[in-house]
């Protein structure tokens, strides 16, 4: 990926850096299903509502995206039978995308013929291309992976999504966004 200009770059690199201190998930889980988290007990942020956080309670997450059954987030796709969820590991560079049912719920293994993740920043002219982790003997795979600090760097900043399965085509995008702490 080639970043056109200096102011570019260096809002590239500050939206890599606080992606990295706050982390998408490094559990695989949220505060609810892994003991806490590091921030549980510092559970402070205003929710624009008032209750005591001592009891557990449901936030209307409408600010956030939706979170599938890996842990990362959900990402629609035309046409709508099936969805894509994502996730990034803060430990790595390595982005894992996932095909799920129409409902969001489980994975669904597919035979991809390409999984194409195009960024809306700089000149990627053919994106990154990710590939099958652990497909069967007929290629068939429901996660699709890649280890690239581009794609980390990219994904924050919006990026296009094109998955080819016979002939069919699938598009996607995660929009730009904030680094989510939870």
């Amino acid at each position: 990926m080639r970043i056109l200009s200096t102011s570019s770059l260096i809002l590239a690199v500050l939206a890599v850096a606080v992606f990295a201190v706050t982390g998408c998930d490094t559990s695989g889980g949220n505060a609810k299903t892994n003991g806490g988290g590091a921030n549980s007990a510092e559970h402070d942020h205003d929710h624009d509502h008032d209750h005591d956080h001592a009891h557990d309670h449901a936030h209307d997450h409408s600010d956030h995206p939706a979170h599938g059954p890996f842990g990362g987030h959900i990402f629609e796709l035309e046409p709508n039978d099936m969805q894509g969820e994502w996730k990034k590991y803060t430990d790595s560079n390595v982005i894992k995308m996932y095909l799920l049912d129409a409902a969001g719920k489980k994975e669904v293994a597919q035979k991809v013929d390409s999984f194409t993740v195009t960024p809306k920043v700089g000149s990627e002219e053919e994106g990154f291309t990710l590939v099958a982790e652990k497909a069967d003997e007929q290629g068939l795979s429901a996660v699709y992976m890649l280890d690239d600090q581009q794609l980390s760097i990219a994904i924050p900043l919006g990026v296009d999504i094109e998955i080819k399965i016979g002939d069919k085509v699938y598009k996607g995008e995660i929009k730009a966004h904030e680094p989510l702490d939870h």
